[in-house]
């Protein structure tokens, strides 16, 4: 079966009025002042961009939001990216985002400047996906071109329909079988099956009043529940609650790590760090089941100055804190905020 392209303009050749000058549907990421990228080829075609990188974080394109991937969970991607450097060697990645964070990301080196090579990448999809973004770019110093970005979806082939969750939309489902041909039931005993009769019983009752008939419910806490005059049951619900933190830290060139959180019983968080500084601030979640042992959750990201960045956790343990570096002496001021 032919596997069909999914990422729209994935040969650069369409463009917009409002922007004349970089394909549709794609932005710039990453890089530095000195970092140039270039939309180069006939108008017709075949068309690249070309990005001129001499120093500093990786830069790179990625596709807009307007233009996510389509995608649903549990399915199987596979990512092409079509790459020409000057010389040999030139370090280059593809990145994926299934939702806001950047969740894998598949490293390379380019193998001629010659012709254009094609790098492959499969992964998966996890629980509660809706749409994918891509990313490919220069890790370091270097100038390549980027003919065409591709992904198709491997497994399963057919298009499947989601509902606005992101899960598999069922509209029937069809039996499973039927009986082919009647069946015959006897019964064991061929004597009369003895029914008793209950004679209805009449009696006088008093009438019943609220005040002195009634039955009261107790909930699981021992406290009786509350009802109206009418009967009807009085609910109050309760509202989220609503937690910060905030501190202001300095890098320095090794990792260093915020205040470890216990996120056991909070139901959503995340982490805003805003660069103050002048240098670019390398970012990362960590999590732990104990506080003691700590692992990656997700990417190292890039915080350019004056840049405020995002990070959500991928997988759940107890604990998470963040971890930052950058190579001279820099402020960041960091917020954990959370929904218990």
């Amino acid at each position: 079966m032919v596997e069909i392209n999914q990422v729209y303009n994935s040969h650069f050749l369409l463009w917009q009025p409002s922007n004349p000058d970089f394909p549709d549907g794609w932005v710039r990421k990453g890089g530095n002042t000195q970092t140039k990228w270039e939309w180069v080829g006939p108008s017709e075609g075949p068309r690249a961009i070309k990005i001129v990188h001499p120093s500093g974080p990786r830069a790179g394109i990625i596709l807009e939001n307007s233009v996510v991937i389509p995608a649903g969970e549990h399915q199987r991607w596979e990512i092409k990216a079509t790459i020409q450097s000057d010389i040999a060697e030139i370090p280059c990645y593809i990145k994926v985002y299934l939702g806001a964070v950047a969740v894998n990301q598949y490293l390379f080196s380019t193998q001629s400047g010659l012709v254009p090579e094609e790098y492959t990448w499969v992964f998966s999809t996890s629980v509660g996906v809706t749409g994918i973004l891509v990313e490919v770019g220069i890790v370091g110093e270097g100038v390549i071109n980027i003919h065409q970005i591709q992904g198709s979806r491997l497994y399963p082939k057919r298009a499947l329909r989601l509902d606005e969750k992101g899960e598999i939309y069922v509209h029937h489902v069809d039996s499973i079988g039927k009986i082919e041909s009647p069946v015959s039931v006897r019964l064991i005993s061929p004597l009369p099956i003895p029914v008793e009769v209950i004679t209805p019983i009449k009696a006088d009752l008093r009438d019943l009043t609220p005040s002195r008939d009634g039955v009261r419910i107790y909930g699981s806490n021992g406290n009786p529940i509350d009802s109206t005059l009418e009967g009807l049951v009085r609910i109050k619900v309760a509202g989220r609650k609503y937690i910060q933190s905030s501190e202001t830290v300095t890098t320095s060139n090794f990792f260093v790590a915020s205040m470890p959180k216990d996120v056991s019983e909070v139901s959503v968080y995340s982490y805003a760090v805003h660069n103050i500084g002048t240098k670019v601030i390398l970012g990362q979640l960590q999590i732990s089941p104990d506080g003691a042992i700590w692992t990656a959750d997700g990417l190292e990201i890039d915080i350019l100055p004056g840049a405020l960045e995002v990070l959500a956790p991928n997988h759940f343990l107890r604990y998470v804190r963040l971890i930052y570096r950058s190579e001279s002496p820099n402020t960041l001021m960091v917020w954990f905020q959370a929904q218990i």
